[in-house]
C-alpha cells in the first residue's frame, strides 16, 4: 500500500499564506516589509504559487530552449564558452595572454581591433577552428576591419564553416558615442553581411544592450531601447531592399549582467522571447535555441574601493548569465576599474567560469530555472513593461526621433543619478562602497548633500560611462 505523506495537509491558497504572514508581522504592514521593488518599479512579492502561473503557459514553449543539442557525443547538456578578452593595450603581449588563457580553461576570445593588427603575431599558435572568436571593432567602420581579419583567416586554408563567433558591433548603440547616420550604419551592416555570406557560423552584428546597462540603465530600459533601436534599423534596411531575414540570422544579443541576480536571469530569458516575437512580426522564423547570447559581467556594478569584493559580484553575475541562458561568457577582471588586469586577476576571472562548470556542475542541467514561479512571473512583468515602453517609443516617432531629441540620453542620465543617489544615501547596499568598509575607512556617504559632491571612486559606479554625445550635432 502506497503512503501519501501529505494527505493530512489540505491545500493552502496564496491568500491564506498572506494572511499568515500578516499575523506573523504582528501589525506591521505586509507590503512595506515584505514586498520589494526593482529599479523599474516592478513589485516583487515574497513568494509565488502555482495559481500565479495561470496566464503564463506561453512560457513553457521556451523551457530548455537555451542552445541546440550538441553534435558531439558525450557532451554535457549545458554548454557555454569561457571567453578571454584582449584589448588594444595588450597587443604587444597579446599572444602570450591568449595562449595562457586557452591552456587554462578558456575556449573563446574577444579581440578589440582597429584594423592595424598583425594577426599572425597575435594569433600565433592559436587554432581558431576549435574555439569561438569575437571581434570588437573600434569606430564605425567594422566592415573594413572584418575584411582584414577574414583575409588573414582565408590565408590559413581553414574550413570557412569552422569560424565561429561574431562581430560585437551595433551601429545604433555606437551612435550614442560617435557621429553618424542610419544610411552609413545600414551600409556597413549590409557590407558585413555580404562579406560573411560564406561564413555561416560568424555573426555580422549584435544588439548591444550592454551599452545601456553600462551607462546606468535599468533592465527594462536596456531591453526597450535595445529592441527599439533594432526596429529602427530593420525598418530602414527594409527601404534599402536588404533581406530582413538575413539581418535576423546575422544578429546576436550582447548583454552586461549586473548583480540583481533574479532580475538579470529574467532579463536574459526575456530577450529570447522578445527577439523571436519581433522576428515573427517581420514574418521571419527564429528558433529560441538558435539565438546567440553573448554576456559579460558588468563593469557598472564594480567598486573602486576594496576591489576584491568585485570577485563576489563577478561570481553572482556569471551565475546569473549561465542560468539566464548565455552561450558565451566573458568574466571581466575584478580590478580593471583601477588598473590594467594582471596575470592574477585574469586567472581569477577565467576560473569563475571553470569552477561553475567543473565544481558547481552548472553544465549538468540544461535549464534549471525553467518553470520557476518567481522567475517566470518576473519575466512576464518585464515583457509587459518592455511592450509598454516600445509602444510609447513608437507613438513618439521611434528610437531615431527620441535619440535626436536626446530624450533617450536624458532618461538614462536621470536613472543613473537616481541609482547612484540610492547608494549614496545607503538605500541600496553596495559592499565595500557604503557597507562593510575596510578598516579605517569612514566615507561619510549618508552625510553628503547630493550625488555631485561624492568622489566617484568611493561610490563604486563608473563616472566615465555617462552617455557621450556630440553636442554640436545633437544640441
Amino acid at each position: 500500500m502506497e503512503n501519501n505523506l501529505f494527505e493530512e495537509f489540505g491545500p493552502v491558497t496564496k491568500e491564506q499564506w498572506i494572511q499568515q504572514a500578516i499575523a506573523d508581522l504582528k501589525g506591521k504592514d505586509f507590503k512595506e516589509h515584505l514586498v520589494s521593488k526593482t529599479a523599474d518599479d516592478i513589485e516583487i512579492l515574497p513568494f509565488y504559487m502555482e495559481e500565479d502561473m495561470v496566464n503564463l503557459s506561453f512560457l513553457k514553449e521556451y523551457h530548455n530552449k537555451i542552445q541546440p543539442n550538441s553534435k558531439i557525443p558525450g557532451m554535457p547538456p549545458r554548454i557555454w564558452s569561457n571567453v578571454v578578452y584582449l584589448g588594444i593595450k595588450d597587443q604587444n603581449q597579446g599572444n602570450a595572454i591568449i595562449l595562457d588563457a586557452l591552456q587554462n580553461g578558456c575556449d573563446a576570445i574577444v579581440l578589440e581591433v582597429s584594423g592595424n593588427e598583425d594577426f599572425d603575431s597575435i594569433l600565433n599558435g592559436v587554432e581558431l577552428q576549435y574555439i569561438k572568436t569575437f571581434l570588437m571593432p573600434i569606430g564605425l567602420d567594422p566592415s573594413m576591419i572584418l575584411g582584414s581579419f577574414l583575409d588573414w583567416f582565408n590565408s590559413k586554408n581553414w574550413d570557412l564553416n569552422q569560424l565561429q563567433g561574431g562581430l560585437l558591433w551595433d551601429g545604433m548603440a555606437q551612435l550614442l558615442r560617435d557621429r553618424s547616420d542610419l544610411d552609413k550604419i545600414s551600409q556597413e551592416l549590409a557590407t558585413s553581411i555580404k562579406i560573411l555570406e560564406s561564413f555561416h557560423g560568424f555573426k555580422a552584428c549584435c544588439i548591444n544592450f550592454s551599452h545601456y546597462h553600462e551607462t546606468g540603465a535599468t533592465a527594462v530600459q536596456e531591453l526597450t531601447f535595445g529592441i527599439a533601436s533594432y526596429i529602427e534599423l530593420l525598418d530602414y534596411i527594409g527601404k534599402k531592399k536588404i533581406p530582413v531575414q538575413k539581418v535576423f540570422e546575422s544578429t546576436m544579443l550582447h548583454f552586461s549582467v549586473g548583480s540583481d541576480y533574479f532580475e538579470e536571469i529574467s532579463k536574459l530569458r526575456s530577450s529570447r522571447i522578445l527577439f523571436q516575437s519581433l522576428a515573427a512580426l517581420y514574418k521571419v522564423e527564429v528558433n529560441p535555441e538558435d539565438i546567440q547570447v553573448f554576456c559579460q559581467t558588468s563593469n557598472w556594478t564594480k567598486s573602486k574601493r576594496d576591489v576584491h569584493t568585485n570577485m563576489l559580484r563577478n561570481t553572482t553575475e556569471a551565475m546569473g548569465a549561465i542560468l539566464g541562458g548565455c552561450n558565451d561568457l566573458w568574466v571581466r577582471s575584478h580590478d580593471e576599474v583601477i588598473a590594467e588586469p594582471n596575470s592574477f586577476s585574469r586567472r581569477m576571472a577565467r576560473n569563475i567560469s571553470n569552477i561553475l562548470r567543473e565544481e558547481s556542475y552548472y553544465d549538468k542541467v540544461l535549464d534549471p530555472v525553467a518553470g520557476s514561479y518567481f522567475i517566470e512571473n518576473l519575466i512576464a512583468m518585464l515583457l509587459n513593461k518592455v511592450k509598454e515602453g516600445l509602444e510609447k517609443i513608437e507613438a513618439n516617432g521611434g528610437w531615431w526621433q527620441l535619440y535626436q531629441s536626446q530624450i533617450i540620453q536624458e532618461e538614462i542620465k536621470s536613472t543613473r543619478k537616481k541609482r547612484q543617489t540610492g547608494i549614496l544615501q545607503v538605500q541600496k547596499t553596495k559592499i565595500g562602497a557604503n557597507k562593510y568598509l575596510l578598516k579605517g575607512e569612514n566615507l561619510g556617504l549618508s552625510s553628503m548633500g547630493n550625488v555631485e559632491e561624492l568622489p566617484w571612486q568611493l561610490l563604486g559606479c563608473r563616472e566615465t560611462d555617462l552617455l557621450e554625445f556630440q553636442t554640436d550635432t545633437l544640441a
